[in-house]
């Protein structure tokens, strides 16, 4: 009886904490690039699936380590690549997934401190519209080699 009293309350902790993973959202392969030690922001890429039958939202990032992060977009304007904040997240559909990359949506770490290196692990909880949070590990990596043309 002491045992199940104890597990009991150890899983209601660990959901009580708000880091319980997210129900029907699933995170898979994040990772983040390694920064140069004076930039100011990184890059952090995963792909998230909604296994829910309703549109879900990704609306924040958090990690003690970094100032803040922003969930972004990248779009070609006059044959400019620009990058921009998005407010409002980004939405991942019923049954679906989004995939956030290198030159697409993707996470900014801004002012980690220290700033990421290869071979380390960042863990980061992120938060969905559903008010449910997910802690994901993403590991640093250099930059991936560039495609051939």
């Amino acid at each position: 009886m002491r045992v199940k009293a104890t597990l009991s309350f150890g899983l209601g902790l660990w959901m009580a904490s708000g880091l319980a993973a997210a129900e029907g959202i699933r995170a898979e392969g994040a990772w983040a690039r390694a920064m140069p030690p004076t930039a100011d922001a990184g890059g952090g890429f995963v792909t998230l699936y909604n296994d829910t039958d309703a549109p879900v939202r990704l609306i924040n990032a958090h990690n003690d380590r970094v100032d803040h992060m922003e969930i972004h977009t990248m779009t070609m304007e006059d044959g400019v690549m620009k990058m921009r904040r998005l407010p409002d997240g980004i939405e991942i559909p019923a049954q679906g997934k989004v995939e956030l990359k290198p030159g697409g949506e993707h996470l900014m770490f801004i002012k980690p401190n220290p700033v990421l290196t290869a071979g380390e692990t960042l863990k980061v909880e992120l938060e969905f519209s559903t008010g449910e949070r997910q802690a994901v590990s993403f590991e640093v990596k250099e930059r991936p080699p560039m495609a051939a043309h």
